[in-house]
């Protein structure tokens, strides 16, 4: 059964690195099945017995990574608190020491994902990335609202923004880094995506600042 299991996550995985490779050539609408199965160097039969087409298994990898991103993420943020990231003037050190898991993530997976968020991709995996990460931003807010004395507003409207804001901050400067992963330092990378977070508008959603 386990060697089975090694067997078939092994064919995805050729499947997977295939449909990258044909992303970095040609945008997905001028991919084929035939592409794919070619490419990846597997039957029709074991290609359709796992996916319906290449843009079915275009998804459950696109998928997979997003739940792999959602889980690192979490385990990143979840001790963090909004007013170290506001008052404390090491701030960036914070960020720096406390995203090690989703660096690590980006690191592995550069390249798959570069090529996800391009145009050459659909939209779907950077619009997720996105989300996911707003979905954590407002956890954080929520945390501290309840667990610490800082004044969070009570106006959805603006945490709503301040976490998409954030959020597409964040990501954008993933990539832009990781496109200039040639020119750029793993540290100097942490540095650049650290100074992104601890630059935004935190007055948007702090009470003392808001009129």
């Amino acid at each position: 059964m386990v060697a089975m299991q090694r067997r078939v996550l092994a064919t995805k995985e050729r499947i997977y690195s295939s449909i990258i490779e044909e992303l970095k050539k040609a945008p997905l609408t001028e991919i084929t099945d035939r592409n794919i199965i070619s490419k990846a160097q597997v039957s029709s039969g074991t290609f359709y017995k796992y996916f319906r087409n290449h843009t079915d298994a275009l998804r459950e990898l696109e998928n997979n990574l997003l739940k792999d991103y959602s889980f690192v993420l979490n385990s990143d943020l979840k001790y963090w608190h909004v007013e170290k990231l506001t008052m404390d003037s090491n701030s960036v050190k914070l960020i720096q020491n406390n995203l090690n898991n989703t660096f690590k993530f980006w690191n592995k997976n550069n390249d798959y994902l570069l090529v996800l968020v391009s145009k050459n991709s659909d939209k779907y995996f950077f619009d997720q990335l996105i989300s996911e990460t707003e979905l954590q931003n407002k956890k954080i807010l929520a945390k501290c609202k309840t667990k610490t004395k800082i004044k969070i507003t009570s106006d959805k409207l603006k945490v709503d923004a301040f976490a998409h804001q954030l959020a597409a901050a964040e990501i954008e400067s993933f990539i832009w880094c990781y496109k200039h992963l040639d020119y750029m330092s793993r540290n100097e990378i942490k540095e650049a995506v650290a100074e992104t977070i601890t630059n935004a508008p935190f007055n948007l959603i702090m009470q003392k600042n808001v009129a």
